[in-house]
């Protein structure tokens, strides 16, 4: 590979794309049981595990008041509960409920089930330069964002 295609510019379009398939190729091809919007916010509320609605809010970059009636449904649906913070009683704490994690659960099986489907076509040469590939690239993302 020439250093001209190791540019900042370069690597960042690279790494849009690799955004894009996986999206297209996975995430796109299944149909999520409930809004987008509230499925965002369940993976929100699963990886910051209790996150108060202001935080969501700044994540998702949608207003307040748009996220506290996402909110509110998510509740009525009983997959995020809804708790006043035992040290700021004016900020309510998401967490995710058993229902709620259970439908993030069954989207991660179905990517895997394609994952799975798709990687069939490969070699086994292919699929252990993939696992690799994978690895790496995890790796090196962690490695962007440690501390």
């Amino acid at each position: 590979m020439i250093m001209e295609t190791l540019s900042t510019p370069n690597l960042s379009q690279k790494f849009i794309e690799t955004l894009m398939l996986i999206h297209n190729n996975f995430y796109r091809q299944t149909k999520v049981p409930i809004p987008l919007n509230q499925f965002g916010v369940l993976m929100i509320v699963l990886t910051e595990e209790a996150v108060s609605i202001t935080e969501i809010s700044h994540i998702l970059k949608i207003s307040k008041q748009q996220m506290t009636t996402v909110i509110d449904k998510l509740v009525k649906n009983r997959l995020v509960q809804k708790q006043a913070d035992i040290n700021d009683r004016r900020r309510f704490v998401i967490t995710l409920t058993p229902a709620g994690k259970q439908i993030i659960d069954d989207q991660n099986e179905i990517v895997r089930k394609r994952f799975t489907e798709r990687i069939q076509h490969l070699t086994a040469a292919e699929k252990a330069k993939l696992g690799d590939a994978i690895s790496n690239f995890n790796s090196l993302v962690e490695k962007m964002f440690a501390n």
